[in-house]
């Protein structure tokens, strides 16, 4: 998590005030506050524990710790996965996302007039 994103690879930030991208925990941040206006966080927090500690008291305590292995095993996966959304963000915020096409346009037609 410690890695300096430098501005030669992907271009300096948009925005003139910035001397750094954010970093991640900034970023993670402001994730944080939009998806607790788009659901109830605590909740949805509070129901995986609920889950969990159901999950755990089901299983004989020999068990337990194969339940932790898969918990942490997901979790990380997608603590993984955030971070490589968050340096996609950083190269598609400058325009030098990789792998896609040399030209990038919206070539459909125009919408067609709406009928009553």
């Amino acid at each position: 998590m410690g890695d300096i994103i430098r501005f030669d690879p992907l271009g300096p930030p948009l925005n003139p005030n910035w001397r750094r991208f954010p970093r991640f925990d900034e970023v993670g941040a402001q994730i944080d506050a939009q998806a607790g206006k788009i659901f109830d966080t605590r909740a949805s927090l509070t129901r995986g524990s609920e889950l969990y500690a159901r999950v755990e008291q089901k299983l004989p305590p020999s068990d337990r710790g194969l339940l932790r292995d898969l918990y942490e095993a997901i979790t990380r996966h997608y603590e993984r996965y955030e971070h490589a959304a968050y340096l996609v963000g950083l190269q598609a915020g400058t325009g030098k996302l990789q792998g896609l096409p040399p030209m990038l346009d919206d070539d459909r037609s125009p919408d067609a007039p709406e009928r009553a």
